[in-house]
Order: C-alpha cells, then structure tokens, then sequence
C-alpha cells in the first residue's frame, strides 16, 4: 500500500504538474533563455527574489532546486480553496552559463457545496480545515528494507504552470543592473608582458582609402533636429557592447559632417589623452596601435568594457575622420583617483570649464547609465550625485538612455564571494528601454518639464559583447537561437522573449 502511495505522489509531481492543466500555446516559451551566470550565482538571486516577495523554503536534496512551503489562501469562502507554491530547477549549460525554471504549482482542495449551508458555517468549517491541513498526509515507507523516509502526501489534483512574470523579473535582476567601473587603486593589477601581436590583431582602418561617398555611412534618425551650436549630447549606455561605440560614432560623424565642431567623450582616463592626442594625429599604423595600448588603462587586469575592442575602434575612427578633414576630437575626461560622488562631480567640472571655453562645440559625452541619471540617489548610495545631475543648468542639455534589444556584452560584477569578476554577461534591457531587434539608429526624445534638461532613448538594435582590446579580433559567443545550447525536452525561449 505504502509503495502505491509513492507511485501517486511521483506521478502527480512528474506528470500531473506538466501536463493537467497547460498554458496557452501562445504563452509557452520557445527558446530556454541562458544565463551567462554561473549556476549557483543564478540561483542564489532566484531565493533571493522570493524571499523578497515573502516565501518561505523547504530543505531539498538537490543544490539546483528550490521549493517554498505551501501559501496559505488570503481568504475564506466557499471551501473550494487553492494553495500555491514554487518549484524552481535550475540547469548548468556550462561554468558560466545556465537555465533557471520557475514554476508556479497549485493544489486546489474541494467542498461540498451541494449541500446548503449558511455562510458563516461554510467560513467557518474552511478556516477550521486550513487549520488542520486536512489534505497533508504524513505515510512512512521502506525503500529496499534499508532505510525509512517520510513523505508528505496531498490528496487532491496539482498543476505547475512556467510563471514567466516571476522569470522576467529574474531576467532583469541578473541582466540590467548598471555596469560596474573598476578605478585605478579598487583592484590589484598583474603585471603584463610584452604583446607579441599576429598581424589580424590590428585595426585595418589605415590601409583603406577614403570612399567616394564621404565618411559617414549611416544616418541617426531624429539627430538633425537636435544638433545646434552649443550642443551637449550626453548618452548613457551599458558598458562592453559593439553596437553602443558603433552608434555614437555615427552621431559624431553626422555632427561634425555638419560643419559643427565635435568633442567626443569617453570614460577613459584622462592620464591616457596625451597617448590618444598621439595617435589622433598618426596614421593609425599596427605600431601606432601598439604605442595607444601601451597605456595601463587598456592593460588593466580588470576589463569593465571601457576599454574594449569597439572604443578602440572608435577611436581609430575619430582619426580617419580628422584626416578626412571634419573638426572632432576625443576628450578623455574620466579620473581613477576618486570615486562616488566626489568622480562625478570632477567629470561634470570637465564639461563645465570646456563648453565655457568653446561655447559653439557639440559634445557628444559617452558614460555608464548611472553617471547620466538626472536626479540624485541610486539603490546602493541614496546620496550620490551623478554627473548629469550637476550638468543639469545648461540648457542645451540632452540626455538619452541606451535601447536596445536583449542580448550580451562585456562587463564586470562581484560573485557570492564578493570577488571581482569579468567576462561576457547578459544583457536584458528594462521595459522603459526595451526595443526589438533590426532597427536603424534613431533618437526618440520623451516629454519632460519646462525645467528640466530634453530627455530621450538612442536606439543601438540587439547587444553583441565586446571583447577587451588587448584581446584583438576575438568573436564573442552568438546570441542567435538557432545556435543557442539546446535544453533536451522541450523548446526554448528566444534570447529576451518569454
């Protein structure tokens, strides 16, 4: 009898909770969306998640699954009641890449409301069998004769349906947070050897002639309306993709195309500008390159995607456009002696004092999403005061975050341990930013208040991770699903669809 019990109980987990009762077609995934997270990390922030929401856990046997006790109804009422709990099982693709499922499972429990009662006795039957937990049944059972186990039995039907609500918040969680910047003197530095580069290391750039139809290739919908003498163009973005250093060199390139003058900003140290003055004025030769990377700023041991082949690119650019004879230059405006708010306010003196200088000149100013926030306070430093925030008095200040659509990039964050870590990292945009895949650039200002700085999203299309400079040519991995790890059993979600 014991063994038939048990025979129930798997049935009900392994089929019942599968197959009872399915989602709409429409709402299933397609793809398993991969996170480039550890395992144990991706787990530890699914507990976290729920633990926040208000669950509570059972011990389980298996690392990779967690399980919260049963959820008492909110309310009393007709007897028929339903419990809820969370299965969630997790999948390691590889060291740094793994699958996270959240189920949502039920238990409904019937009443005999055939027969008439009075409406406080049926309440106060229910409150009396939600007391009780009529529907858990404690069996004890032999396995091989060796050992005696428990069981918690339920009687009644189960079903487990995907909560994709609870797995996009996960998604977000893992995949949207602000990038992490790593300063000179936050990290011990190993010592480099001397580059010995292959020949397909290098940006060709230099070889090339210049092309019949002009420097700029590609046109940003909705940046002529904005452009004007006096300019500040202030664009925050996540660090370490292509796609971001790709569009910002169309937008100086358009600016400057003009006739206007360009200071393009990047948050590289300003210690590294005479290095870039120098080759801004090179012919960007393999040697030119080498002397450029020779700066601490690209050999750091920590790479937080400042410093990553596409800003390297876009730099050599910035060259090829000067020698094409536009007017744009690279300021190197970031520091690594301070951090917090005393940084910030050190990068918005840089811009200050220039635009006081050269009233005319359109600045294009590339920086981490939290420096471009427009009031102050972030979740871990309510009083820290961003860049944009101290910028905020020029009243030819526009703001505009990076959108794109899901995908990868190269960045840096701290493990369970706390130890810093950098590598390619999942890049899921926030709703108020998201946007589909395959679109041109194109800038797409949002209301604000008479009083406050234009506002607005430049959208980049779908991430792709850039690598680190020192690294060379290397090709990050795909985030096309069709060559996406597959999950045995069942479809898998498209990267950023649920």
């Amino acid at each position: 009898m014991h063994r038939h019990w048990l025979f129930v109980a798997l049935l009900l987990l392994s089929v019942g909770c599968a197959h009872s009762k399915r989602a709409p077609e429409a709402e299933l995934p397609k793809y398993e969306h991969v996170f480039q997270k550890p395992l144990a990390e991706a787990m530890a922030a699914t507990r976290q998640l729920l633990e926040e929401r208000g669950h509570t856990f059972e011990d389980t046997e298996d690392p990779n699954q967690l399980v919260t006790t049963w959820a008492e109804p909110d309310r009393a009422g007709s007897r028929n009641t339903t419990y809820t709990r969370y299965l969630v099982t997790g999948i390691a693709v590889a060291p740094r890449q793994s699958v996270v499922r959240i189920f949502r499972m039920t238990h409904q429990t019937t009443g005999n409301d055939v027969e008439w009662k009075k409406l406080w006795w049926k309440m106060y039957l229910e409150r009396a069998e939600q007391r009780a937990q009529p529907f858990v049944q404690d069996v004890e059972f032999s396995i091989d004769d060796a050992e005696t186990k428990r069981l918690s039995m339920l009687r009644g039907a189960q079903h487990g349906t995907r909560d994709l609500d609870l797995e996009r918040a996960l998604t977000l969680r893992l995949e949207s947070a602000p990038s992490v910047e790593v300063l000179a003197g936050n990290a011990a530095e190993d010592r480099r050897p001397a580059p010995v580069r292959a020949p397909d290391f290098y940006l060709e750039r230099w070889k090339e002639e210049a092309v019949a139809e002009g420097p700029c290739t590609t046109s940003v919908r909705g940046l002529p309306e904005l452009l004007h003498p006096g300019l500040t163009l202030l664009i925050g973005e996540q660090l370490g993709s292509n796609e971001v250093p790709d569009v910002v060199g169309h937008v100086a390139c358009q600016a400057a195309q003009t006739g206007l003058a360009v200071a393009l900003g990047l948050s590289i140290p300003d210690s590294e500008q005479a290095r870039v003055d120098t080759y801004l004025s090179s012919p960007g030769a393999p040697a030119d390159q080498d002397a450029l990377l020779e700066g601490r700023f690209w050999t750091r041991t920590y790479q937080d995607g400042r410093s990553s082949r596409a800003v390297l690119d876009l730099i050599d650019r910035v060259r090829s456009l000067r020698a094409a004879g536009l007017r744009v230059t690279v300021v190197a405006y970031d520091t690594d002696v301070m951090n917090g708010s005393e940084r910030d306010a050190a990068l918005a003196q840089v811009w200050t004092k220039r635009r006081a200088a050269k009233p005319d000149e359109v600045q294009v100013v590339l920086a981490g999403n939290t420096h471009t926030q427009t009031e102050k306070g972030t979740q871990w430093d309510p009083a820290f005061t961003p860049m944009a925030h101290l910028m905020k008095e020029n009243r030819s200040l526009v703001v505009l975050d990076m959108s794109y659509a899901q995908g990868t990039r190269w960045g840096c964050d701290l493990n369970r341990d706390s130890k810093l870590v950098c590598g390619i990292v999942g890049a899921t945009p926030a709703p108020a930013v998201a946007a589909r895949p395959g679109l041109s650039p194109y800038i797409q200002l949002r209301e604000t208040a008479p009083n406050e700085p234009l506002q607005g999203l430049l959208y980049v299309g779908r991430l792709t991770a850039s690598m680190p400079a020192i690294l060379g040519p290397q090709a990050a991995p795909s985030t096309d699903p069709a060559q996406a790890p597959r999950m045995p059993g069942r479809r898998q979600p498209l990267p950023g669809t649920f």
